[in-house]
């Protein structure tokens, strides 16, 4: 039986020993690594890390990675260089070095922090839920609520952003509420800015992600001509679906093993060495 992530690399194989540039793009929590009991427990396998460093150094090919995390968080927590990485639901990027963040996202930290503390406060109820403070916006967590309280946390958590939901917006992440500010910035926009930094003459393009914030992100990337993969059960309508984040380390192994085998010590693939020797 082929395997669900075996069309998807046959295609990028395809394109990448034509010469065109790939354009991998991930979300973390959900997609690159299970979902933990606390976020900071959601590391890399040794082996999922090595197969992002791999394919990161491969001729022509561009790694980036989108979270709903703080961009200084996702950095701690990767410890890889040579990507592009997106934080807080694409209100911060870094783009090779390139520091970048919405111009009016600072401005907003101060309702940021009051509608923090009233949410803060009114989770006592909500045995487990907790609220992880990221400057430019907030997580409330509740992975650990009771399966039976978790409608109404999120019922009491959106009544409190009611009165404020022209500045702020709310996101469902995995076992997660993501609230931040209602700019127009977010994971769609940085698969853009992602691309359209990187110039490359000819690419192919994917996004997986795993959940409802994931949406505008692979909405994008098929708006691009690439291809979405929706992740797990909960995850966004997309073009291909995989059960969960060890089929994504499949596909990641079976791409770097063709990536590898493609590509000839000059880095250049069979293909553009016959041009360049035309």
């Amino acid at each position: 039986m082929t395997p669900p992530w075996r069309p998807i690399v046959e295609d990028l194989l395809a394109a990448y020993r034509a010469g065109r540039h790939l354009i991998l793009l991930f979300d973390y929590d959900g997609t690159l690594v299970p979902i933990a009991d606390h976020p900071r427990l959601a590391r890399l396998t040794p082996h999922g890390r090595r197969l992002l460093e791999s394919l990161a150094g491969q001729p022509r090919v561009h790694l980036g990675i989108l979270s709903g995390r703080a961009l200084e968080d996702l950095k701690e927590i990767l410890c890889l260089g040579n990507l592009c990485l997106a934080g807080t639901s694409g209100l911060e990027l870094d783009l090779y070095g390139l520091q970048l963040v919405h111009p009016r996202a600072r401005r907003a930290r101060a309702l940021i922090e009051d509608i923090a503390h009233r949410v803060s406060a009114a989770l006592a109820p909500f045995p487990g839920a907790w609220l992880e403070d990221k400057r430019l916006g907030f997580t409330v967590h509740f992975r650990h609520t009771p399966p039976h309280l978790t409608q109404r946390l999120r019922l009491h958590v959106r009544e409190i952003l009611e009165p404020v939901s022209s500045a702020l917006r709310s996101d469902d992440g995995p076992m997660a509420l993501e609230v931040t500010p209602n700019l127009d910035w977010h994971k769609g926009t940085a698969v853009s800015m992602i691309v359209r930094h990187l110039r490359p003459y000819a690419h192919a393009l994917l996004y997986a992600g795993d959940s409802a914030n994931d949406a505008a992100a692979l909405e994008t990337t098929i708006a691009l001509g690439g291809m979405g993969i929706g992740v797990g059960p909960e995850a966004p309508p997309a073009q291909y679906c995989l059960p969960d984040a060890e089929a994504v380390q499949e596909l990641l192994a079976d791409l770097e093993r063709g990536v590898s085998a493609a590509t000839g010590p000059a880095g250049l693939t069979p293909a553009l060495r016959r041009q360049r020797s035309a």
